[in-house]
């Protein structure tokens, strides 16, 4: 009788650890999955950061959702706690979890791993929800925010329900902390709480335990065999449990009977018979449970022996692989994989016996049909456990194929352009280096080209972003197909590409490969209906040994395309020691210009505008010069470009206003003073209020400041810069338009601001004793006569050329033969001059 009530406790030690086993699969399963598709939304934030909260983003969160049965959401949150994107809603939805514990932990911890926050009610139908979350960090290791998938408890609970076990069994599912989960049968009074405390958790889940022990069970209160599994990598354990009292059932039946039919012989039978008979049944139900178990999950579940042949295959088998189970059960799974595959899974396999044995292993199993179906499978050793020795194997075996496609789309992500389809700068720095490294070894030449669009921008303002972005790709086109295909094309952001060009014939085949570059972009483009005409600029350096850094190599050829930009643009430039020079001066210059501002060496002078027929001053035009310390003076055509590249025209604007403001209150209240605004200026906030801030400070009425803008200026956010050149107007200040006919679209622009003045370019007056000349300053006084515009005829140098501009009727003049820029005493002082013998 003792014998047969320990094999009872023994048989429910086996099947209480068998179902533990069991659990553990199906639960690391499930949480690798949903892991998964946090670590796809995790490189969607790094690789799209600054757009977040966009209807892209949100697409691609809602294909991740969709490709599970058991999440109910996908949410990323800020720094700070508040949802910036969701699968479930657009636009995001009022979200905060900065005081849930799942949050806490990972912005205090350091590593990136998984955590599983305390079940809590779904937002949307108040179900139970498992939150599962990853850290999001910057380049820089900070913490920015957190990505969490809300995963259906309902899914374990629906599984651990199907299972038939016997009467008393308990299925579980806990979080690490000893927090209860999932329970079945279901007790939700004791789901959410924790057991921490407990001698169970203590001695038993704390340390890891998975061999079977008796105690009393946490949710029951009776004494039951309780067996853990632990979720390997993840913050989870499950746990199997039978009460003693259906465990001895079995026993008291057999020795209620034995009372009743006596001693001897019969005893015996009866007791082998009945002892027989129940180990019959326990394997049966046994066997039943894992069958309903692996029959539950969308993954095929395989039991094995040690000659790795399958005696059990789940029906799943069916949807993944195309194979019937018992087609699978008694083969040699290696003769399905992929002829590549097979060591993989040979030395996967070899090393399940160690102490650490891996995971997993990713190998291709030829589907029913005969193409090849990636498959992740993960398998563990079964041991018996009285003696520990080895039984078999179990394996599940999961459909990773569209995963594979999703990596491989990330990965192509994270190395090319998303408009152009090019390389990026990562895979341009990549294949630069392989160059390098062969160039080095075999002294063979290479190129690098750094090129820039001509008058991309004009188009891009003109047309709209969709048009440009249509130019960026024809572009992308016609330089993929005048380089050969293992040269390296890469756009490295906005209109800027860069080629890598190996192995070249001879170094001066870079220059031919500039000039077809230059002819295939300068091609008329069709985008939409509406023709338009580009170019571009490149720079480029060759490099023959390998000996130079790949950093070295980019600054070469972009310090050769300032210099073809320099020279006019839709050129090219190779880089020469004397132009890095100049760049590394140009550089310095813009160093110095920021202690010359602090040390105040920056001026203003003045030039008069007067009445072509009396010479009376009508205007100043205030102009910046510089005297650099050791360099002399520097001229406006070379410190002016800096300071617009640097930013330092805002701050160098903003003084030249209040400079020449407080000046022209030294003047006659007729006479205007006017300031030049940069393109720079007009695109940044401040210009409204540094005009406010001058004209308050120096009490000089509004309408007696003119702000100077040039063509150029308007060809860059012409929207923008009307709208800020409209409100500065309706202050009462006066818009000139400089240096008049220089530009592109000259005549739209008069269409769409009613400016005061309009400034004929030098170079019309230069040449007025040219009849096209004169023409042209004839027909712009025609035309702003119409507009009610006033003109000024700029760089009048000669009394022949102030008698032509009178002629073709100019009324305001400006330049050397009136006077040079002056300092601000002596244009006070010209103010008492003559001026009938001035314009004489």
């Amino acid at each position: 009788m003792l014998t047969h009530r320990f094999l009872e406790f023994i048989d429910a030690e086996r099947e209480v650890g068998n179902t533990a086993l069991t659990l553990k699969h199906h639960a690391a399963r499930t949480i690798e999955i949903t892991d998964e598709h946090l670590r796809i939304v995790a490189s969607l934030v790094a690789l799209h950061a600054r757009d977040l909260g966009s209807e892209a983003m949100y697409i691609a969160l809602r294909e991740q959702l969709a490709r599970s049965h058991d999440l109910n959401n996908i949410v990323v949150t800020d720094r700070d706690g508040r949802a910036v994107s969701e699968a479930a809603a657009f636009p995001v939805r009022s979200r905060d979890v900065h005081d849930r514990d799942y949050f806490q932990t990972l912005r205090g911890q350091i590593d990136d791993g998984l955590v599983i926050g305390r079940p809590i009610p779904g937002s949307s139908n108040g179900k139970p929800m498992l939150p599962i979350a990853r850290r999001l960090i910057a380049p820089d290791g900070a913490f920015i925010g957190i990505v969490q998938a809300m995963l259906d408890i309902a899914s374990f609970q629906a599984v651990y329900d199907a299972v038939d076990n016997e009467p008393g069994a308990i299925l579980s599912l806990w979080r690490a902390d000893g927090t209860l989960l999932v329970r079945s049968p279901d007790a939700p009074e004791t789901v959410g709480r924790n057991f921490a405390a407990s001698d169970n958790y203590r001695h038993h889940a704390v340390t890891g335990d998975t061999r079977p022990f008796w105690a009393t069970g946490l949710t029951s209160g009776n004494e039951r065999v309780i067996a853990h599994g632990f979720v390997e990598g993840y913050p989870l354990y499950v746990a199997a449990s039978l009460s003693k009292d259906e465990v001895l059932a079995p026993w008291r039946r057999l020795a209620l009977t034995q009372g009743i039919l006596g001693g001897g012989l019969a005893v015996v039978l009866v007791s082998a018979l009945l002892l027989l008979a129940r180990e019959t049944e326990r394997r049966q139900v046994a066997d039943k449970q894992i069958r309903l178990l692996a029959d539950n999950v969308a993954d095929v579940f395989v039991l094995g022996g040690l000659d790795k042949f399958p005696i059990y295959v789940s029906p799943a088998a069916r949807t993944v692989l195309g194979y019937e189970p018992e087609e699978l059960v008694g083969r040699d799974p290696v003769e399905h994989l992929h002829p590549d595959d097979r060591d993989v899974f040979a030395d996967h396999w070899s090393k399940l016996g160690d102490e650490e044995p891996p995971r997993t292993c990713r190998v291709r199993h030829r589907h029913a049909d005969g193409h090849y179906v990636w498959i992740e499978a993960s398998l563990s050793l079964m041991l018996d456990p009285n003696d520990g020795r080895t039984t078999g194997y179990v394996a599940a075996l999961r459909d990773v194929t569209a995963h594979r496609e999703t990596e491989e789309r990330m990965r192509h992500m994270a190395l090319h352009d998303a408009l152009t389809g090019l390389p990026n700068r990562a895979l341009l720095h990549d294949r630069l280096n392989q160059a390098l490294g062969y160039a080095a070894r075999n002294h063979a030449p290479f190129a690098v080209l750094a090129c820039d669009l001509d008058r991309f921008k004009a188009v891009n303002d003109s047309f709209g972003h969709p048009a440009g972005d249509a130019l960026l790709r024809v572009v992308a086109e016609r330089m993929r197909a005048v380089v050969r295909s293992y040269d390296t094309v890469a756009r490295l952001g906005g209109d800027e590409f860069a080629i890598v060009v190996p192995h070249l014939a001879e170094p001066c085949s870079a220059n031919a490969i500039a000039n077809r570059l230059i002819a295939a972009v300068s091609e008329p483009i069709d985008l939409d209906g509406h023709r338009v005409e580009i170019g571009v600029s490149i720079g480029f350096t060759v490099c023959i040994d390998g000996d130079v850094g790949s950093d070295e190599l980019f600054k070469r050829a972009d310090i050769a395309l300032y210099e073809a930009k320099a020279a006019g643009r839709n050129t090219y430039r190779e880089f020469c020691a004397e132009a890095g020079a100049r760049i590394a001066t140009h550089g310095q210059l813009g160093l110095d210009m920021r202690d010359a501002i602090r040390r105040g060496e920056f001026r203003l002078v003045y030039q008069p505008v007067v009445e072509a027929a009396t010479g009376a001053v009508v205007s100043f035009e205030a102009l910046m010069r510089w005297r650099h310390p050791t360099r002399g003076e520097i001229s406006p055509g070379v410190f002016i470009p800096v300071a617009e590249e640097t930013g330092l025209i805002v701050p160098l604007g903003a003084w030249a206003l209040q400079e020449a403001c407080q000046e022209a209150m030294n003047w006659p209240a007729h006479v205007r003073v006017a300031v030049n605004v940069s393109a720079v200026q007009l695109r940044r906030d401040g210009l409204e209020e540094a005009v406010l801030t001058a004209l308050a400070v120096s009490r000089l009425p509004s309408d007696r400041l003119k702000l100077e803008v040039t063509e150029s200026v308007l060809m860059q956010d012409a929207d923008t810069a009307l709208a800020c050149l409209h409100r500065l107007r309706d202050m009462g200040v006066r818009i000139a338009l400089d240096d008049f006919g220089t530009g592109y679209s000259s005549l739209s622009y008069l269409r769409r601001f009613p400016f005061d003045k309009l400034k004929i370019d030098r170079a019309f007056i230069r040449d007025i004793a040219d009849p096209d000349a004169a023409a042209i300053v004839r027909a712009v006084v025609g035309l702003g006569e119409r507009l009610g515009m006033g003109i000024v005829a700029e760089g009048v140098e000669t009394a022949e050329q102030l008698d032509l501009v009178r002629r073709e009727g100019c009324h305001e003049v400006q330049g050397f033969l009136f006077s040079r820029p002056l300092p601000a005493d002596e244009a006070l002082a010209y103010l008492q001059l003559p001026h009938a013998l001035v314009a004489a």
